[in-house]
């Protein structure tokens, strides 16, 4: 009884996906977290593949990929006279989108994705976009805020434990945090703003990190109270020239990477009173607009540098290692997406379309694992998310693509096996598997054995076996093809013992 109250559980867990939000890793935003940093030591980047692709609107250039839960979600340009673009939504394993919001008017744009909503602005260019929140499952619009924001390309949101988004404001309010139930703010900040159409900000713990500065003004870093909105303290002025840039992202140690336009690389540390400059170093000019900074496992720093990317010493900024050229001509804009390997993923975001690729390198970038060509990808980067168990690679740029590389990692085993004397079952493969898969199990003596199939809900879906078996190996198939795409449990039973296991159709 114990052993099938367990099983049942866990179906329980499975039939509402947003009850189970601790087992998907989320992208909520450009660099993954409000640290910009690009990192989840949660996520299980393998090396070793399958390939999905799903059927996406025609896009003239690739934007960023933000998932929350089950659902992921991107914005598309689909015209540009009229400039227009659309909102795309998927679930993880169905190939068509889930819904689409804004096909015949407006420029929407996808800011962030956190607490089954997706921030949203209508670009306008004017400096009043309008924002807004839809329901990630349904589309359907939460709120839609009476506050505008200030114009921009593709600056994206971060986010206070919360769930308050923060946002360059319109006006007088230079930086707002808005209220994620309702879209009003909580408070806002004057300060003098950086002239830029993409502008990043910053969060570690209780700080928000944000670039002060105009053409003719110097560029500092602020450090901003979350709770109140007051500017703590300052940075010295940065050397650079009149333009803002965005390389900007904060470890979860309090230490501020940024990089000036027309000057060095700095490394600050927040020292709870102010900042302390750790050291800054030179970087091959020009470094592209919408360039994320990444962290790595080890705290190693990646950084472009010209066409390639540095690896670098976070404690005095030396360079450790550095690519190939990633791209043969133009400039760069690389993001980076690293998980629990260590693997680095990054896309060049090169600014000449056809050179446009996405890459996977050793975390000292002296291997490249792939290389994958992606036209009009400098606005995304790549996206590491799904469930725990099937972590998905997400890229996309021009076309009609949104590109998966994903694995099935069998870590739910010691969860929900058991171990079982005289028998035993094997993971099923292929897995995920369109439309059939094999199973593969073994008894040591005679005896009754039944080997069924369930769906999230529990059901019992096929029984494949159900009869006395002699001792030895077996291989039964399963054919999914009168099935929808998901998440299905196989169990086997044998001599009041069984053994469970998952796998996953995708169509």
């Amino acid at each position: 009884m114990k052993k099938i109250l367990l099983i049942l559980v866990l179906f329980s867990i499975a039939k509402n996906s947003f009850s189970q939000s601790s087992t998907y890793q989320s992208w909520q935003t450009v660099g993954n977290n409000s640290n910009r940093d690009g990192y989840n030591p949660y996520f299980y980047d393998e090396l070793f593949f399958s390939e999905r692709t799903y059927n996406a609107p025609y896009s003239l250039w690739g934007m960023p990929i933000f998932s929350n839960g089950l659902f992921f979600s991107t914005t598309r340009y689909t015209s540009v006279s009229p400039l227009k673009a659309l909102i795309v939504t998927y679930q993880f394993y169905s190939a068509t989108p889930t819904w689409t919001y804004g096909e015949n008017s407006g420029v929407n744009i996808i800011m962030g994705m956190d607490n089954y909503n997706i921030y949203v602005r209508d670009f306008q260019q004017n400096g009043s976009d309008t924002i807004f929140a839809l329901n990630a499952e349904t589309g359907s619009l939460v709120w839609k805020s009476r506050f505008t924001v200030e114009r921009g390309i593709i600056w994206t949101a971060v986010f206070t434990d919360n769930g308050d988004l923060i946002l360059p404001g319109s006006g007088t309010k230079r930086i707002m945090r808005i209220n994620h139930l309702n879209g009003d703010t909580v408070w806002t900040n004057n300060r003098i703003i950086p002239n830029t159409g993409a502008e990043s900000m910053c969060i570690n713990g209780n700080t928000l990190y944000a670039w002060e500065g105009g053409i003719t003004t110097p560029k500092k870093i602020i450090a901003i109270n979350l709770n109140t909105g007051i500017i703590k303290y300052t940075s010295n002025a940065l050397a650079g020239d009149g333009d803002q840039e965005i390389p900007f992202t904060v470890s979860k140690n309090g230490v501020v990477y940024c990089i000036r336009d027309g000057g060095p690389m700095y490394a600050l540390k927040d020292n709870g009173s102010g900042f302390t400059e750790l050291w800054n170093r030179s970087v091959q000019h020009p470094v592209g607009t919408y360039t994320q900074i990444g962290i790595g496992k080890d705290s190693s720093v990646y950084i472009p540098f010209g066409r390639k990317i540095y690896r670098l010493n976070h404690l005095n900024g030396n360079a450790l290692d550095s690519s190939i050229e990633i791209a043969s001509s133009g400039t760069i804009n690389p993001r980076f997406a690293i998980g629990s390997h260590g693997y680095v993923n990054v896309s060049n975001g090169a600014d000449v379309p056809s050179e446009g690729k996405y890459f996977k390198f050793s975390s000292n970038l002296q291997t490249t694992y792939s290389e994958i060509p992606f036209a009009y990808n400098y606005y995304c980067g790549p996206t590491l998310c799904g469930e725990t168990n099937a972590p998905h690679l997400l890229m996309t740029g021009a076309g009609t693509e949104i590109k998966a590389k994903y694995s099935f990692i069998d870590n739910i085993k010691s969860a929900i096996n058991e171990s079982a004397e005289g028998f035993n079952l094997s993971q099923n493969y292929p897995n995920p598997f369109n439309p059939s898969t094999k199973m593969e199990f073994e008894i040591t003596i005679l005896g009754f054995v039944s080997l069924k199939v369930y769906d999230m809900l529990g059901n019992e879906v096929a029984s494949l076996v159900n009869e006395n078996k002699p001792a030895g190996n077996y291989e039964v198939e399963f054919n999914g093809s009168s099935f929808p795409s998901g998440i299905y449990f196989y169990k086997l039973t044998f001599d009041n013992s069984s053994i469970t296991k998952k796998m996953i159709l995708a169509k």
